[in-house]
């Protein structure tokens, strides 16, 4: 019974810490890794691997504005993670550099090109004497380490600082008392951030979880010379948990101003070069595989849906990516209609999703019935308004297993 329970609870997405300005009201939040299972940290700790986990689950987990409340989000970086491209909104995102980040002109190179795309820099852990660090040019924010310093020693460090770097917004960290924050406050800082103030929070949700091999071919193909949208979206077809993966990220860029109707439409929009910074933090990140036949399952039926379009390419698609993730309630172990709230679908698709409505839904509903072997459970007259007869039915899922069986030889599956 203790296991069952325990298996039903909620994994550790992160913890998230308030950080307050001069009248304490809440700025931003900071994102801090925890370990899913809600132990300890692990031993070695991986910084990247970290900074990846946090990243996915915040950005490409669930609602975004319901973890950020429509305020930034200061993430720890690696040197490694810095290094590569970020596929996230500039504005919900503070790229926050560790303080054993060594200073190189790579580095130097990296954050000057950040900040030109539009990124906010903030200096975590400062706890030097003098402003001779040589991040200071580079960051819009410095946080400083109050417990380090001594009094007088802190006021003169932020006078320093005010006078040598005018643009640097000053955060005092680490706060314990209401004596701290005073004093910090007196010494004119700007940002506030500590246990007095708030502690962090562990947030709770369920990881979406990627295929691995299906991750792997993925960042093959978009390593390819000259590789095509077309090409990469049969990458992700191949994988609902990528699907699902790319259109919150369409979601969070584009503000649910975009309805997609075709996983090519979702690549187009968002660019060869963020998926593919979006599945190197796959490759990182922690991930638990769902058994191989499941996913069989889920690209047999997409494939099914899309033949019995195939006279009508734009129906096709649409009837491709309801197939694929029709299953994405087995594949998240959450109700559909949560997981597809969180996705910008066109309400064509998302009808089909869960009421099987239009001629989108009548297309799944026979994939569905053809797999129970229920064919007297067609819905025939639905069908017969799309042109698609008995025979066609016939053949288009025999057009499917073929294309499946395709995939599997050729290492699809």
């Amino acid at each position: 019974m203790s296991d069952a329970s325990e298996r039903d609870q909620p994994s550790v997405l992160f913890a998230r810490q308030p950080i307050f300005d001069a009248s304490r009201e809440i700025v931003a939040f900071e994102l801090l890794f925890r370990p899913t299972d809600g132990g300890p940290m692990p031993s070695p700790f991986d910084g990247d691997r970290a900074t990846s986990t946090v990243l996915l689950n915040a950005f490409a987990q669930g609602d975004l504005e319901t973890v950020s409340h429509g305020k930034p989000l200061y993430v720890n970086f690696t040197a490694d993670t810095l290094a590569n491209d970020l596929p996230f909104d500039t504005s919900q995102l503070v790229v926050e550099i560790l303080e054993d980040t060594p200073f190189n002109e790579s580095i130097r190179q990296r954050l000057i090109a950040l900040r030109r795309q539009g990124f906010t820099l903030a200096l975590d852990d400062y706890a030097y004497d003098g402003t001779e660090h040589p991040f200071l040019p580079l960051v819009d924010i410095v946080k400083i380490e109050y417990p380090h310093y001594c009094g007088q020693d802190f006021a003169n460090l932020v006078q320093q600082l005010r006078q040598r770097f005018p643009h640097l917004k000053l955060l005092a960290e680490k706060l314990e008392s209401e004596q701290d924050l005073n004093c910090c406050q007196a010494a004119g800082c700007d940002l506030f951030q500590g246990y007095f103030l708030a502690r962090p929070q562990i947030v709770h949700g369920k990881p979406v979880t990627t295929d691995r091999m299906a991750m792997l071919k993925l960042l093959a193909t978009l390593n390819q010379p000259g590789v095509s949208v077309g090409e990469i979206s049969a990458a992700i077809e191949r994988d609902p948990a990528l699907g699902m993966r790319l259109l919150r990220m369409v979601n969070i860029q584009y503000w649910r101003s975009t309805k997609i109707t075709s996983l090519r439409q979702a690549v187009t929009l968002l660019g060869t070069q963020r998926i593919r910074s979006l599945t190197s933090l796959l490759a990182l990140g922690e991930m638990e595989d769902k058994p191989d036949s499941l996913q069989q399952l889920a690209l047999s039926r997409a494939c099914l849906c899309r033949e019995l379009a195939s006279r009508d390419p734009v129906l096709a698609e649409k009837a491709f990516i309801v197939g694929l993730f029709s299953y994405l309630e087995a594949f998240f172990d959450q109700p559909l209609d949560v997981l597809i709230e969180s996705l910008p679908l066109h309400s064509s698709i998302n009808e089909a999703l869960l009421t099987h409505k239009g001629p989108v839904g009548a297309l799944l509903e026979t994939a569905v019935r053809l797999e129970n072997g229920e064919w007297n459970e067609i819905p025939w007259t639905r069908l017969q308004t799309l042109g698609i007869d008995a025979l066609e039915v016939s053949a288009a899922n025999q057009r499917a297993i073929r294309e499946v069986g395709n995939l599997q030889t050729n290492g699809g599956l």
